[in-house]
């Protein structure tokens, strides 16, 4: 006979690992743009050097991330079934776009991915003839972005701005807005569940290229020769941070 515990335990770690099976998305090459917006290239580095055997996640961090990619996963903002995932390869070196075909026929471990950036917007969609990149963002903090005042995080607006370069270099389109669309990753029956849409104009290509490239090239050159990059003090340090041990008990630069 079956015991309802036995059950209850085998379907507990079956969502489980069905949670982290869906969350085992194809990501190719090895610079990305979330890489490139981080304010600290040392901890884009020590993330990129430690074996994904001695990553760590709390289920509070799957959950959101488990959430996220399912609202990926099965919303399209276009008419256009192209303009949903929109992949970038562009090799910074050469100045010259790389197709999804041409990178998945290159191996993993081939050194051509150190020169290419990688990403993928969410949508694109079209407003009177104004070409927009919407990218989806669920938050545990629904509250703050409802706010009148409120603006896009930094590091979202910088996210997108690099996908307008991509977007430009990788395909000669041009957006002029960006668009962060905020959903709250609870449930409340208290609360209605309102999506928080904060636009804005997108900044200078040239100056967001610029520092693509300079990070990229960071990322590249500690990957050859097995160094860290100079630490950067910032927001991460201070709670945020999984690699303290090993930073904060280094000698100084």
């Amino acid at each position: 006979m079956v015991l309802n515990s036995d059950v209850n335990k085998a379907a507990y770690f079956a969502y489980r690992k069905a949670q982290m099976v869906a969350m085992g998305t194809e990501r190719l090459g090895v610079i990305h743009v979330s890489d490139l917006i981080k304010p600290c290239m040392r901890n884009v580095m020590y993330n990129k050097f430690t074996p994904l055997k001695h990553k760590s996640m709390t289920t509070e961090d799957m959950k959101s991330m488990f959430f996220g990619q399912a609202v990926h996963k099965v919303t399209n903002l276009s008419t256009n079934p192209d303009d949903n995932e929109i992949f970038f390869g562009y090799n910074y070196e050469t100045d010259t776009p790389v197709t999804r075909d041409e990178a998945l026929a290159m191996k993993p471990d081939d050194p051509k991915h150190l020169d290419i950036i990688y990403g993928s917007a969410d949508d694109l969609i079209e407003v009177d003839g104004t070409l927009v990149i919407v990218d989806k963002k669920t938050t545990g903090s629904i509250d703050y972005f409802s706010r009148a005042t409120s603006k896009a995080s930094e590091s979202h607006r910088e996210q997108i701005n690099m996908y307008a370069v991509l977007l430009q270099k990788c395909y000669g389109r041009e957006a002029k807005k960006g668009c962060n669309i905020y959903i709250s990753n609870s449930i409340s029956k208290e609360k209605r569940d309102i999506p928080v849409p904060i636009t804005y104009n997108l900044g200078k290509q040239e100056e967001y290229l610029n520092t693509m490239i300079t990070n990229a090239r960071l990322i590249k050159k500690s990957i050859q020769s097995k160094e860290l990059p100079e630490r950067t003090r910032c927001f991460l340090c201070d709670g945020m941070c999984p690699f303290i041990n090993q930073c904060f008990g280094e000698e100084d630069d």
